[in-house]
């Protein structure tokens, strides 16, 4: 498949755990929907490189045989990714390049938003919609994995009986969820023996909420200074009641917090080495709804037109769009 799109975000490339290297890229349409471009290898040394230093141009691009992860992949890279014959043309000279080129002129302002909103600290990007969407509770699964998405629904604690610390690795930030005790154990990550002490590891506050609209309800993981800030405790104050003074946390003040509320919630499904039939989701922010506005859910990217089949498709789902999208113009030619 062919997909004319407006590169609007990238990380420098980095290396996969098998030493491959990739750089990835967040591309959208006219519809305003985004996804992920992975390149990989000598993709980076040609195209990757003049695309992040034209970043803050907004290239348009032409990737011709393009590969695509299907939605719901346990797969990291879900998205477009370049393939061995794949090419890609920067700012190509055709009449709907010209269109996007107009087009990015009028929404420049909502682009240098999004890219300080879909940028880490440490440099990498996130998927992120293009303007805050709000889906049910019931449509979460549907999302892909690794995507942030908004939902608006009350909040609750998913058990009083849980554990709400975990121990994790100050380096590598793997949890270790089976320890409550600071001993010595070997890092799968880090590939070494060391002591579950301060020095060495670290407390992640960390629980399970319940998260409930009118469609449905779901449980999802909050963690770190969200998590700390919705008990009103520090994670070495919840290790040292729980495990040190063997005493169980006072949550009452917690439920009185969250009852009878709504809250828009941040989130997002995370990637996990096999398909199950429900992923785990994880937090990334909830704020009580008064103090937000949202905008009208919208949906899909799209994938523009080989020369020979003329039809746009859904980048996230396979679908065909809605027949006035088909493209019935001749072959794309230059101006």
């Amino acid at each position: 498949q062919d997909v004319l799109a407006i590169v609007i975000n990238g990380s420098p490339s980095t290396k996969t755990a098998t030493g491959k290297r990739i750089q990835e890229f967040i591309v959208m349409d006219k519809l305003k929907n985004s996804t992920k471009l992975t390149l990989w290898e000598d993709f980076i040394d040609h195209e990757g490189v003049k695309l992040f230093n034209q970043l803050h141009d907004y290239p348009i691009i032409l990737a011709r045989r393009i590969g695509k992860s299907s939605s719901g992949t346990s797969n990291r890279f879900v998205g477009l990714t370049s393939k061995f014959n794949t090419t890609i043309e920067i700012n190509p000279p055709y009449p709907q390049a010209a269109e996007l080129r107009t087009w990015i002129k009028t929404i420049e302002t909502k682009l240098v938003a999004y890219k300080m909103k879909s940028t880490t600290p440490i440099g990498s990007i996130m998927l992120i919609p293009f303007e805050d969407e709000v889906i049910s509770v019931a449509n979460i699964q549907a999302q892909p994995p690794g995507q942030v998405f908004n939902v608006e629904a009350e909040l609750s604690l998913a058990s009083k009986d849980q554990r709400f610390s975990v121990l994790a690795c100050s380096n590598c930030k793997q949890l270790f969820t089976r320890y409550n005790v600071r001993r010595e154990i070997y890092c799968t990550s880090c590939h070494q023996s060391t002591h579950l002490i301060p020095s060495d590891y670290q407390n992640i506050c960390q629980f399970e909420v319940t998260i409930k609209d009118n469609s449905g309800f779901a449980t999802a993981i909050i963690s770190d200074e969200i998590a700390e800030k919705m008990l009103h405790l520090t994670s070495e104050e919840i290790y040292e009641i729980c495990f040190i003074k063997k005493e169980t946390l006072s949550l009452q003040n917690v439920e009185d917090q969250l009852n009878g509320k709504i809250f828009n919630i941040q989130m997002k499904r995370l990637f996990t080495k096999r398909m199950d039939a429900t992923q785990k989701l994880f937090i990334l922010s909830y704020l009580e709804k008064q103090d937000v506005i949202h905008k009208p859910m919208t949906s899909t990217t799209v994938n523009v037109t080989d020369a020979k089949k003329r039809t746009i498709e859904h980048l996230s789902s396979g679908e065909k769009e809605y027949p006035s999208m088909q493209m019935k113009n001749p072959p794309i030619k230059k101006n």
